[in-house]
């Protein structure tokens, strides 16, 4: 077993033993019997009683944050002062208490791989590398190390966060992939264990978190860097959908920590958009024109869902199961050989699926401690959906067709219960849809177009209006889950 010499301190959490005690019992005896009396008493204080027994207890063991506190960083800053040899037990320990585990794959393909892991006091590190990493190899590793303490510590926080946008951002001209595998025992008698999977790479993002809330799953595809916006766009449309989770979460009565931890990785992994203006292209490809960004998320073709774990929340009726289940998604297909024959589809999907209790106005809460015939409550069912789909095409370079077209429907039946008898049945139902054609909004603003132009507009000023449309189409893009608020969007547009 190996320990980090710079945390090692910390790690070996000894409890303090008074000298006598390291004594056998009966020379402890004889001791006292032979000892001078004293020649004086003293009395202490009740502070001073305090802080005695304060020194004689037992040191409390170190939290789990605490026993982690920089031992990520301090692994891979070693990389900066040279090459670093393997070292470490060839495996971990089947059972452990808590585990860290990254795996990194350079550009050139070379793999290095640390492990974190503690039993009870005893820390396990493992590194395994090549001696050949370069200078600029090194260099890119080291740059992990505050990403990979962030993640750590935020694993390690009561309740877990998700914190992975120090890793997300690695060098991509010198790593090719970053995993994290992390398993950390929750505080709190029979409280489970939080487990995180991260894959992040050239081909996409994925995060996969487990425990005993939920789940939830998020994989990004990030290939296609024709479709992707500039970082402003990326924000825009991630809080836009944050907005919707939140707004999901509410009305299904979502875990709050596990809806958190599934934003936190959302917006992490969702975030691909460079430094630049534009992010880069493949040569060969032909690009999106500014027009065309603004029709589109910006963001990168993605699942994501979250399933809580189901609860009986009712055990006099083991068929109402309290839980929560949301998804969304979207798709984009491109098409046409060249820049003057191209078109774009791109689809986006929700759904929310949700059951839950909740207590009749005015009954104080839910009791199901009392015999059926005594519970009175309302039983909740929610079916919701939403989609958007925008399409456009060139011929010749010119805009030919342009569409939006979004949908929202809620679904709510409520049972209510008084005295353990059904009382009411009722469904309430909304569902709101928008059409347009975007032939007629984009062409004023085509590069080539001289439409919407006035005798008296200099260039700047065309272009100032140009973009002002194009920004307030743009924030009409991200599909809505609310009907009321497509309603209040198909009202602008």
């Amino acid at each position: 077993m190996t320990s980090i010499p710079s945390l090692s301190k910390a790690t070996q959490a000894a409890a303090y033993v008074p000298a006598a005690a390291s004594l056998p019992a009966r020379a402890t005896q004889s001791a006292s019997a032979n000892a001078a009396p004293p020649s004086a008493i003293v009395q202490l204080s009740a502070a001073g009683r305090a802080a005695a027994a304060a020194a004689q207890a037992p040191a409390p063991p170190l939290s789990t944050a605490a026993r982690y506190k920089g031992a990520g960083a301090s692994l891979l800053e070693r990389f900066k002062s040279g090459a670093v040899a393997s070292f470490g037990p060839d495996t971990l320990p089947d059972h452990v208490d808590n585990r860290f585990s990254l795996g990194i794959v350079t550009a050139g393909g070379k793999h290095v791989d640390l492990a974190l892991a503690n039993k009870g006091d005893e820390m396990i590190v493992q590194v395994r590398a090549g001696d050949d990493l370069g200078d600029d190899e090194r260099a890119a590793l080291a740059g992990l190390a505050k990403g990979l303490q962030a993640a750590i510590d935020g694993m390690t926080q009561d309740p877990p966060q998700i914190r992975l946008g120090g890793l997300s951002g690695f060098d991509k001209t010198q790593l090719a992939s970053v995993d994290l595998q992390a398993e950390v025992a929750l505080p709190g008698m029979d409280a489970g264990t939080q487990k995180l999977d991260v894959h992040l790479g050239a081909d996409g993002r994925k995060v996969g978190i487990d425990g005993p809330a939920g789940k939830a799953d998020i994989a990004v595809d990030a290939r296609q860097l024709a479709l992707l916006g500039t970082p402003r766009q990326q924000a825009r449309a991630i809080d836009a959908y944050l907005k919707q989770f939140d707004g999901a979460a509410s009305r299904g009565r979502a875990d709050a920590g596990l809806m958190t931890m599934f934003k936190d990785a959302f917006a992490a992994v969702s975030t691909t958009a460079g430094t630049g203006a534009q992010p880069p292209v493949p040569a060969g490809r032909w690009t999106l024109s500014q027009d065309d960004h603004a029709v589109l998320t910006g963001l990168a073709d993605f699942t994501a869902s979250v399933t809580q774990t189901p609860r009986f929340g009712n055990p006099l009726r083991r068929d109402e199961v309290d839980g929560f289940q949301y998804s969304v998604a979207q798709t984009t297909r491109t098409s046409g050989a060249t820049r003057l024959e191209r078109g774009v589809v791109q689809v986006q999907e929700m759904h929310l699926s949700a059951q839950f209790h909740q207590p009749l106005k005015g009954d104080g809460g839910n009791r199901y401690d009392v015999p059926r015939d005594a519970q009175n409550y309302s039983w909740h069912q929610i079916d919701d959906a939403a989609d958007s789909r925008v399409e456009f095409g060139y011929e010749d370079g010119r805009l030919r067709t342009a569409s939006l077209a979004q949908g929202a429907t809620q679904s709510e039946r409520i049972r209510d219960y008084v005295l353990g008898k059904l009382q009411a049945d009722r469904t309430i139902p909304a569902h709101v849809r928008l059409a347009r054609d975007l032939v007629a909004t984009l062409a004023p603003y085509q590069a080539d177009g001289d439409a919407g132009t006035r005798a008296t507009d200099t260039p700047e000023a065309r272009e100032r209006r140009r973009q002002a449309a194009l920004d307030a189409l743009g924030e009409n893009i991200v599909l809505l889950g609310v009907p009321s608020a497509l309603a209040a969007r198909d009202a602008r547009l």
